[in-house]
């Protein structure tokens, strides 16, 4: 009983103690909560930050900068940047850049980068490597050639040249104990000379025939009286000089065709053939002075009755002006045929794309004058041609190219049709 007594009496004791505590009133607000508006999620990439005023809504990968004063809204991946003057609205995948003085306007993809001096237009897609000769698109030929090369037999550094110099226009003839000497510009030194027995195979003559700051692009005949003429290119003019023995030349007096008889800036590679007994025609052609470039070459004639003297020929055989074959033509050589039809082997050189292939060409004339059919030879790039007639009676072609990497060569070759 004592017991409860001593427990009723410990509750009473703690009730007394809390009867003067304050009474907790829970506190409500009266100002009303704020609402939360359900926000979508952002895609991947796209910003939040707020449109500008009266802008649509931005669109993913789209920025939101201020269109410029006057320009249209911006799409989707498109720059802002502001047009040069004159210029029209760029296109995707455009650049601006303004235009090189005189080049047309930049389309989408090209490049503006001016081309090397000399070196023709550089066409969209193209990328010229160092070293490398632009060669046109359909420079592999699938169609009908008429010669067939036998390779080089001579390049830098044979006669002295160094490398990456010319040894070029090769020009021959048969001597009295049947061998062939073939004489070649080669750079720095002048004109040399080297023999061989089967024409295809030299040895290198010592000493000069002509040194090299007298004369270039050679052409040697054969004079009636049994000596050997050298023509020559001085530029502004044809010379010669004369020899006895094939091996030592002394200057004729004289020019034996100036470039404005023949009305050109600049003339060369003269090549003779015998029209009739007593009679001889003169091949000539614009001269391809640096800075230039390819294309715009054409070929004319002149006669004489001394091989002295030469009289014009009215009109142009090759290029512009002629008749028929009015492309590019220079360096070209007469080969008469037993009927007294001529072929003129030549170089053509384009500037522009898409044409037929550089190299050597041949067309033919009935009288020497107005050359109509033309045919590819085969021999890519190569220049400067001269046809002998053989011993034997087969003929062969001289003819040289241009490798960067090496120089000029000399090269030989047959063709089926002369």
């Amino acid at each position: 009983m004592r017991k409860y007594v001593v427990i009723l009496t410990f509750l009473l004791l703690a009730l007394g103690c809390n009867s003067d505590a304050e009474t907790v009133v829970p506190v409500t607000s009266t100002a009303p909560s704020p609402t939360i508006t359900e926000q979508t999620p952002l895609p991947p990439g796209q910003q939040k930050l707020p449109p500008l005023p009266g802008e649509p809504p931005i669109q993913p990968g789209q920025q939101n900068l201020p269109a410029l004063p006057g320009e249209p809204p911006m799409q989707p991946g498109q720059q802002n940047l502001p047009l040069l003057p004159g210029e029209p609205p760029i296109q995707p995948g455009q650049q601006n850049l303004p235009p090189l003085p005189g080049e047309p306007p930049i389309q989408p993809g090209q490049q503006n980068l001016p081309p090397l001096p000399g070196e023709p237009p550089i066409q969209p897609g193209q990328v010229m490597q160092p070293g490398q000769l632009i060669q046109p698109p359909d420079a592999v030929w699938d169609g009908p050639t008429i010669c067939t090369s036998h390779g080089v037999f001579y390049q830098p550094p044979a006669f002295g040249v160094a490398i990456g110099q010319p040894i070029a226009d090769p020009t021959a003839t048969i001597l009295d104990d049947g061998r062939i000497r073939l004489y070649a510009f080669a750079q720095e030194i002048g004109i040399v000379s080297a023999v061989s027995d089967n024409g295809r195979m030299f040895s290198e003559e010592s000493g000069v025939r002509i040194p090299g700051t007298e004369a270039g692009q050679p052409r040697v005949w054969r004079l009636p009286d049994g000596r050997w003429r050298m023509y020559v290119s001085k530029v502004k003019e044809i010379a010669s000089f004369t020899s006895d023995d094939g091996l030592n030349f002394i200057k004729d007096p004289g020019a034996r065709l100036t470039a404005q008889a023949a009305g050109l800036p600049a003339i060369s590679s003269p090549s003779i053939v015998e029209v009739e007994p007593g009679l001889w025609r003169m091949y000539y052609s614009t001269l391809a002075v640096p800075g230039t470039g390819p294309g715009g070459k054409r070929s004319g004639s002149a006669t004489s009755t001394d091989l002295l003297e030469w009289k014009v020929d009215p009109g142009w055989r090759l290029g512009e002006g002629a008749a028929y074959l009015t492309e590019s033509a220079e360096h070209p050589f007469p080969v008469v045929a037993p009927d007294g039809s001529v072929s003129l082997f030549y170089g053509k050189f384009q500037a522009s794309q898409g044409s037929a292939p550089d190299g050597l060409w041949r067309a033919t004339s009935v009288d020497g004058l107005t050359f109509t059919d033309e045919a590819y030879t085969g021999l890519y790039f190569g220049n400067d041609p001269e046809v002998l007639m053989l011993p034997n009676g087969e003929r062969i072609i001289y003819y040289g190219d241009f490798d960067p990497a090496i120089g000029g060569q000399l090269l030989s070759g047959t063709c089926t049709e002369w």
